[in-house]
């Protein structure tokens, strides 16, 4: 018998609370099965990753050793320890698997994995998402923000399209149309994730309302009604100016991925950039912040 087939490897190292979440979605697009954080008391969080047995982590210790160094120079607060690999009964795998239970995001979007079955209700959109490779299943809170925000700022105002920067699975772009949205631009610079997003597009039934983009907000064209941005504190404030020249005048910026602590830095920072400051959404220890602009004021 192949003992092979019952075993998985296991990823793990602790971090600050101000990285959790940011090496979590990091590592869902390094072709993680799953990603699990498992709370330290005193001490951080754990983060593990599963992956296939067959799978050759090398250039994923790579890839993931230059990511944690660009926190380590990027990100307040940042800390993390060793990597460790162990090998585990992949019987292990699959109880995670099985917590990973369908979720309501909002009042009307639902979100579920394939292999869960949810019946929608009246006025409810049920939105299919992999989690296999890239972040956003709808389980963490930055991503029920967003969705969140994004139901009522659509349903109050005209929004023919929509830019979600780092689209990771492609989750908010889909909700965006789901919720109204004419069209959605998905923008991410990972090739893994832009794939996965294709993947839950196409299973979501949007592929003709929802295009994906692989590279950097300098190189997308046009202007957008709605803009949203569920990444963390530190790439909003460096992509600012990029953001502000996007809005379509009275447009509006959603941004998430902040940490409460983060809040008065991301909210003064943008306004100096010629944001308007609208509401904020909390749950947790994380925050979505709506921003308006008025181009005509300047």
């Amino acid at each position: 018998m192949d003992y092979t087939l019952f075993k998985i490897r296991k990823l793990s190292l602790r971090v600050s609370e101000a990285a959790k979440s940011l090496v979590s979605d990091y590592l869902l697009g390094l072709d993680a099965m799953g990603v699990a954080e498992d709370v330290i008391e005193g001490e951080g969080f754990d983060v593990s990753a599963y992956f296939s047995i067959e799978m050759d982590l090398n250039p994923i210790m790579v890839s993931l050793k230059d990511y944690l160094l660009f926190l380590e120079n990027n990100l307040l607060g940042f800390r993390a320890g060793n990597i460790t690999i162990e090998e585990i009964d992949r019987t292990n795998w699959e109880v995670w698997k099985n917590e990973l239970k369908t979720v309501r995001a909002s009042g009307r979007i639902v979100i579920r994995p394939p292999w869960e079955e949810y019946l929608p209700k009246e006025g409810e959109h049920v939105i299919e998402i992999n989690p296999s490779m890239a972040f956003g299943t709808g389980h963490h809170e930055t991503t029920r923000l967003c969705i969140q925000a994004m139901e009522e700022i659509i349903e109050n105002r005209k929004v023919r399209n929509v830019l979600d920067v780092g689209c990771g699975s492609g989750i908010l772009a889909i909700s965006a149309v789901k919720l109204g949205a004419y069209e959605a631009i998905g923008l991410d610079i990972d090739p893994v994730a832009v794939e996965e997003a294709k993947k839950n597009i196409a299973r979501n039934s949007v592929s003709h309302k929802v295009k994906l983009l692989c590279g950097y907000l300098e190189g997308v064209k046009g202007k957008y009604d709605l803009i949203v941005a569920n990444i963390f504190a530190e790439a909003i404030l460096l992509m600012k100016k990029e953001l502000y020249t996007r809005l379509k005048d009275k447009g509006v910026l959603l941004v998430s991925g902040i940490p409460v602590s983060r809040r008065d830095e991301l909210i003064s920072g943008l306004e100096r950039a010629g944001f308007i400051f609208t509401r904020e959404l909390k749950e947790g220890e994380w925050i979505a912040v709506v921003f308006g602009i008025d181009k005509n004021s300047n």
